[in-house]
């Protein structure tokens, strides 16, 4: 195995030294073309533009590129998307802005709001603790605290009926 690949590497290096004829293209390729064009085809030297294989058959040579041109057009609308998409971005980020001055602004007076809730229940906590009651009682209206027990009450529920069937008769006889 390694005899036939060694005969093939000197078989391949006897042809690039020799300058073998190329292989016969059924491609017709116009025969004027610049060098730079030209597909390397195993060989050192470099053909001439007329120059052809022994059978007439023309070398091959490489396509010439073209260069596409950008048409005014196309640079216009470019300039003109950039320029759009720039001003939408800067009025977003004024949006951005100006919401966050608002936010910044509820959120003071949110705060505010708080503050005044919280004043407010020290106040009522203030204004209606038991001692002040009573002093207020005792200076302004003069009334003092009982000196006996609360008594319990007991009704009778048969007296209960009776007054409720008198209340009956009365708001009827108004009408």
């Amino acid at each position: 195995m390694q005899s036939e690949t060694k005969n093939l590497g000197e078989v391949y290096a006897a042809r690039a030294m020799a300058g073998s004829e190329p292989s016969v293209s059924t491609i017709s390729i116009p025969k004027i073309r610049e060098a730079r064009d030209m597909v390397y085809n195993g060989t050192d030297t470099m053909p001439t533009k007329e120059t052809a294989t022994p059978d007439d058959t023309p070398l091959v040579f490489n396509k010439k590129q073209s260069r596409r041109k950008v048409s005014p057009f196309t640079i216009i609308l470019i300039l003109l998307g950039g320029a759009v998409a720039s001003i939408l971005y800067i009025g977003n980020i004024l949006a951005v802005g100006r919401l966050m001055a608002q936010n910044n602004q509820l959120q003071i007076k949110h705060q505010q709001i708080l503050n005044g809730q919280e004043l407010l229940k020290a106040q009522i906590d203030r204004l209606s603790s038991l001692d002040r009651i009573q002093q207020i009682a005792r200076d302004q209206l003069g009334l003092q605290n009982s000196k006996q027990l609360p008594v319990w009450i007991e009704i009778n529920p048969e007296h209960v009926n009776q007054v409720e069937e008198v209340l009956q008769q009365q708001m009827e006889h108004r009408r």
